[in-house]
């Protein structure tokens, strides 16, 4: 990433040490011409960027401070004017590392300023609605004293709203609201930002949102009648995949299959070619041979047609004599065989290895429960994704097949589409019995919510699952299913940036490692970046982590260590601390061990509601004890009495190891701000640590796999956005057929079209996953010029001969 020149760094001197000297002077009071600095906006002159700065920290200075002290408030800091010169300096887009607690809002609200200053309009985009809401209302007096409007876009439910909000000047939201009124714009043909242009963009936590982040797309929900066919091969899909289940065993995760008789669980999983089995019944006459069951069980079995019978019978076989069993039975097969039982705790217990090690004999795993039952567990659910996926298609049939009363009845147009998908349904299927209630979403008003918990600790109202998840989830619950959404319009955080020309502007408190930096110099060859010294020198005291192995002790660990820190002892009296959960459920868990202990408050942070806000503003004082997510984790202010400062200021305890190190130093950055002491620790466990994870010895083992993990899954990111700039072409050539469409058609006749044709396009896409996973640009792009073009005319003629019947089922596709 480019570095900044020698002449920027000189003039950037001589603005700042002129500004620095008329706030020391007081001179600085005379320099209050907006209209003058509105004059002097286009120019880079130094004196010029003098005259305009010294306004603009007038204007902070009129604007920050109490009403009942006349307004007079806080002049910006050098950092802070040395920030700003930087970025006013830079016609490419320039990205800042501020350290947290040093003003980074100030300084993009100044900077916004001067944009509009020059004509511009300003989008500003935060992490969280929660952080841009709040910057909005803090600068808005500072706005108005140039007799510029502010407003915020992700409270605006209303299209009308929404036009009114862009035409601002400036405009702080979410990537997400940007994102989804852009769409609205230019695909739902809404004049939601009628006339604001692409401008100037300014990433409050840059890092946030182009790194930790990913590549995100954004799109809009499109509810279409016809995908509510597909619910029924989905409950279809639960039916059989709910029947699984996940175990672990060590650092390995088995998939559990449905309980069977042990018999019965060995025929269906080994291969009887060039063996004389032939039938369960087979297995269990082993077994009788070998003394594993009683003499005359198999008789007797034959002989039952009673289910209870047969369970009794199966009652009187052993689990010792089941595992002894599978010794016997590799004198039979040419497999070899790993058993486990269950602990007392629901663990996997070792119960027999395998005695090959050898290739060449396969080796299978089962789990042996009481009564005569087992269940193969499989290294993962890769294995069974294709087998269910067949069972699903044979127990589907479709219009103008032969009717079979079997089978279940779905629309044949969508045939090519539930053949496409059902293997990806399949595997979310399993991917949604895995994710918690608490940790990867919450159920809020009977709606399943996702949840940030990694980065941002956010609950993601306006956020669903796609290809089958998020009904898997709420089948899950018991929830009114919803219908699953084809996707017909996206944009990607990287696409939606880029269309600012370049002039993209960013601070954060962390911008990231070299791999980081690196990424985002190949994507936006353009950008400079500068790490600003800090106004205070850091007061932070990292104390060494803790790694504890179960979490019993990390639960231990956190509270003895709270209630030391926050206690009164020999040299200082007690101070506040904050405790960054990893999920929710984590949180309550916490929360409720310190709760009882606390000779203070304890609050819980775990949602971004007004309730909980009112109570995360408050000041701490000594023996307060805030447990939140990584909602307080990035940009919170947490408000400390000077009397926690004086004995030693806010204790920090992140409890979990961190996605990357940037999540971490945000939540290191909550205390010592600003020039104030502070202390902060690491108490992780083990136990929570992802399977990626090897047991590690120590802390600093654990961070080092931590970040090779993280450097990688930046490295992967490249290979994501290739794959969305394909889809993202594909959708643009999409958008000039609606364009034509919405231009040729009007009334009852262009709402029809464009429903089919959007429902049309949607299934399209999801029909050419592979396609556009292999990179088949050039096919794709013939094959979507050809097949709208035939959709389009199908459409057309169709529409004036029978209006009111036509569907998407009546148009072709090329296969």
């Amino acid at each position: 990433m480019k570095d900044i020149d020698e002449p920027t760094l000189s003039k950037s001197y001589k603005v700042v040490t002129h500004v620095r000297n008329l706030i020391n002077t007081g001179d600085i009071k005379n320099h209050t011409d907006v209209q003058r600095a509105r004059s002097l906006s286009h120019s880079r002159e130094t004196e010029h960027l003098q005259e305009i700065l010294a306004v603009l920290c007038n204007a902070v200075h009129h604007t920050t401070g109490p009403p009942h002290k006349g307004g007079e408030g806080w002049w910006p800091r050098d950092t802070q004017i040395i920030s700003w010169c930087l970025l006013a300096l830079s016609n490419t887009g320039r990205l800042l590392e501020m350290g947290t607690g040093e003003g980074k809002s100030c300084v993009i609200a100044m900077f916004a300023a001067l944009h509009v200053l020059q004509g511009e309009k300003v989008d500003v985009v935060s992490s969280s609605s929660v952080l841009c809401q709040r910057d909005a209302e803090e600068w808005n007096s500072f706005y108005k004293y140039f007799g510029m409007t502010a407003d915020t876009n992700t409270n605006k439910t209303e299209d009308a709203e929404r036009k009114e909000c862009y035409q601002k000047d400036v405009v702080y939201g979410t990537i997400e609201a940007f994102a989804a009124d852009h769409l609205r714009q230019i695909f739902e043909m809404k004049e939601v930002r009628p006339g604001r242009k692409y401008e100037c963009i300014i990433i409050d936590e840059v890092d946030s949102l182009l790194l930790d982040q990913g590549v995100q797309l954004t799109y809009l929900s499109s509810p279409m009648v016809s995908m509510q066919h597909l619910n029924t091969v989905l409950a279809m899909i639960w039916v059989h995949v709910s029947q699984y289940g996940f175990l672990s065993a060590g650092h390995q995760t088995f998939v559990r299959s449905p309980p069977a008789s042990f018999f019965k669980a060995i025929f269906d999983s080994i291969d009887k070619e060039g063996t004389e089995i032939e039938d369960p019944m087979d297995i269990l006459q082993i077994a009788e041979e070998t003394h594993t069951v009683e003499k005359g069980f198999t008789e007797a079995i034959y002989q039952t047609e009673k289910k209870e019978l047969l369970q009794k019978l199966l009652k009187t076989v052993s689990q010792d004599a089941m595992v002894d069993f599978f010794q016997e039975i590799e004198n039979y097969v040419p497999y070899s065989f790993t058993v486990y039982t269950l602990d007392n705790q629901g663990s996997l217990c070792l119960r027999k290895r395998s005695p090959y090690n050898n290739q060449d004999i396969p080796e299978l795993s089962f789990l042996v429960l009481d009564e005569g039952l087992c269940c193969t567990l499989y290294d993962s659910e890769e294995d069974l994704i294709k087998p269910i996926a067949e069972i699903i298609l044979q127990k589907v049939q479709y219009t103008h097949a032969t009717n079979n009363a079997e089978k279940v009845n779905i629309p044949g147009f969508l045939k090519n589409l539930i053949e496409k998908k059902v293997c990806v349904w399949v595997q979310n299927a399993f991917l949604a019995i895995q994710l918690r209630e608490g940790r990867e979403y919450v159920i809020q008003n009977d709606n399943v919510c996702p949840v940030d918990f990694r980065s941002t600790g956010i609950v993601e109202l306006n956020k669903k699952w796609g290809d089958g998840l998020q009904q898997f989830v709420e089948i899950k619950h018991k929830i009114k299913l919803s219908t699953m959404s084809v996707v017909t319009n996206y944009v990607s955080n990287i696409s939606f940036f880029e269309m600012y020309h370049g002039k993209i502007y960013g601070t954060t408190g962390t911008l990231g490692s070299t791999a980081d930096i690196l990424f985002l110099q190949e994507l936006y060859p353009n950008l400079s970046a500068c790490k600003m010294p800090t106004f205070n020198r850091k007061k932070l005291f990292e104390l060494r982590g803790t790694l504890t192995t179960s979490a019993e002790e990390w639960k231990s660990e956190i509270k003895r260590v709270v209630m030391d820190q926050i206690s009164p002892n020999s040299y200082r009296e007690g101070r506040a601390a904050l405790v960054i959960c990893e999920t929710i459920n984590k949180a309550k868990e916490i929360h409720e061990v310190l709760q009882s202990s606390i000779p203070g408050k304890t609050i819980l942070y775990c949602r971004s509601d007004g309730d909980s806000l009112s109570r995360i503003g408050t000041m701490l004082l000594p023996g307060h004890v805030i447990v939140a997510t990584n909602l307080a984790g990035r940009g919170t202010d947490i408000k400390v009495s000077k009397t926690v400062n004086n004995n030693g200021g806010l204790f920090v305890v992140l409890s979990f190891l961190s996605e990357n190190t940037r999540v971490e130093l945000q939540a290191f950055g909550r205390t010592a701000r600003k020039g104030k002491p502070g202390c902060a620790q690491i108490i992780m466990s083990t136990e929570h640590l992802q399977q990626s994870f090897r047991t590690p010895s120590t802390l600093e083992e654990a961070k080092d796999t931590r970040d090779r993990l993280a450097a990688e899954k930046t490295n992967h990111l490249m290979k994501d956005i290739e794959k969305l700039r394909l889809r993202e072409e594909l959708f643009s050539d999409y958008c000039g057929t609606l364009q034509e469409i919405h231009a040729n058609t009007d009334g009852d006749e262009k709402r029809a079209v464009v429903a089919i044709m959007n429902e049309f396009w949607g299934i399209w896409l999801q029909m050419k996953s592979e396609e556009i996973d292999q990179f088949q640009t050039k096919a794709l792009k013939e094959s979507l010029k050809a097949d709208l073009s035939l959709a389009k005319s199908q459409c057309e003629i169709k529409l004036h001969h029978a209006q009111a019947h036509i569907t998407t089922s009546s148009l072709e596709m090329s296969p």
